[in-house]
């Protein structure tokens, strides 16, 4: 098993490095490991990488009804709340988990708390995170995890939109009215 990031490098200007990783051993083998420190910058906090790190800030969350949900495999046709309303890809400085490492962050325990290994948080003030249509955008720090998970999943139904502080909300099934999101 390998990660989303090492099947990436090809297409992020990474050839050299998606040449020299072995695919015919696991992601912390004895060739892969050499490469380990050779991490691209992409994949850590803009301005925060450092020769030698290996720890990823850019994560998929994982589960049932994602956009990565495992094995299965999801396409356009799939993602019923829409390609701008379902999350891709978000960020963390506290996960810990190797750039290689086909490991991410599990639907089940993902949240915005900024000292928890499954948040989704950033230093840099409210978490960004990639939409499925390209689109980045900054979560609220007051992120209700119910609209957190609303926003991760693809088929969940669920109505999105944005009360009068601009925040993102989620508004109870079959009514127009204040969101009552938990």
């Amino acid at each position: 098993m390998h990660s989303w990031r090492v099947l990436l490098l090809s297409f992020l200007e990474q050839q050299e490095l998606f040449q020299q990783y072995d695919f015919s051993e696991p992601w912390d083998g004895p060739n892969n490991r050499k490469l380990a420190d050779r991490m691209p910058q992409l994949f850590c906090f803009p301005g925060t990488h450092q020769p030698g790190n290996t720890m990823t800030n850019y994560f998929a969350v994982i589960g049932p009804r994602t956009a990565w949900p495992g094995s299965k495999k999801v396409i356009l046709k799939d993602v019923k709340d829409g390609s701008s309303n379902t999350i891709l890809i978000v960020e963390s400085q506290s996960a810990r988990i190797h750039w290689m490492e086909p490991r991410d962050l599990s639907f089940e325990t993902v949240n915005m708390e900024k000292s928890d290994p499954a948040g989704v948080n950033s230093p840099y003030g409210p978490p960004a995170v990639a939409m499925l249509d390209g689109a980045v955008q900054s979560l609220n720090l007051g992120l209700k995890p119910a609209t957190l998970r609303a926003m991760l999943t693809i088929d969940g139904g669920e109505e999105l939109r944005h009360d009068e502080k601009e925040e993102l909300v989620l508004l109870p099934k079959g009514r127009e009215g204040p969101p009552n999101a938990k």
